[in-house]
C-alpha cells in the first residue's frame, strides 16, 4: 500500500492532505489528522515526541519542553525527537499496519497533490 498522491514538497501541503483525510495507513485505512494537544500540529500515525517524557529537561509526557530559564521551548529537545523516531522504527520493524503508508516511488506526471 502506498499513498494515493506523490509526496508533498512543503509541510503545509502535507498538513492539507492530512486535514483532508486524503492520506492512508499501511492497511489502506484513511488517516484523519486531529489537532495534537502538545505540539499544535495535526496528528498523523507517527509518534509525537510530546507523547514521551523528555530525557533532557525531564518534563512528563504531554508537556512542552522547557528552557533552562523555565520558559516553554518552541521546539522539542533532540533526545525526545530521537526517542520518538526510535519508537516508530521499532513499530515499523514489528509490521505495525497503523503507520502512515509510504509515498509512491515514481509518481506519474498527471498525479496531483490534492484530490
Amino acid at each position: 500500500m502506498h499513498q494515493p498522491f506523490p509526496a508533498p514538497v512543503y509541510r503545509f501541503e502535507y498538513q492539507q492532505l492530512l486535514a483532508a483525510g486524503a492520506l492512508v495507513d499501511r492497511a489502506g485505512r484513511p488517516v484523519s489528522g486531529a489537532p495534537c494537544p502538545t505540539c499544535d500540529w495535526l496528528v498523523d500515525t507517527f509518534t509525537c515526541p510530546g507523547s514521551l517524557p523528555c530525557p533532557r529537561c525531564s518534563v512528563k509526557a504531554d508537556q512542552r519542553c522547557i528552557r533552562p530559564s523555565g520558559h516553554a521551548a518552541d521546539r522539542f529537545h533532540t533526545g525526545r525527537v530521537r526517542a520518538a523516531e526510535a519508537r516508530d522504527r521499532a513499530r515499523e520493524e514489528a509490521g505495525d499496519s497503523t503507520l502512515l503508508a509510504p509515498w509512491p516511488e515514481h509518481p506519474t506526471p498527471d498525479e496531483r497533490l490534492l484530490p
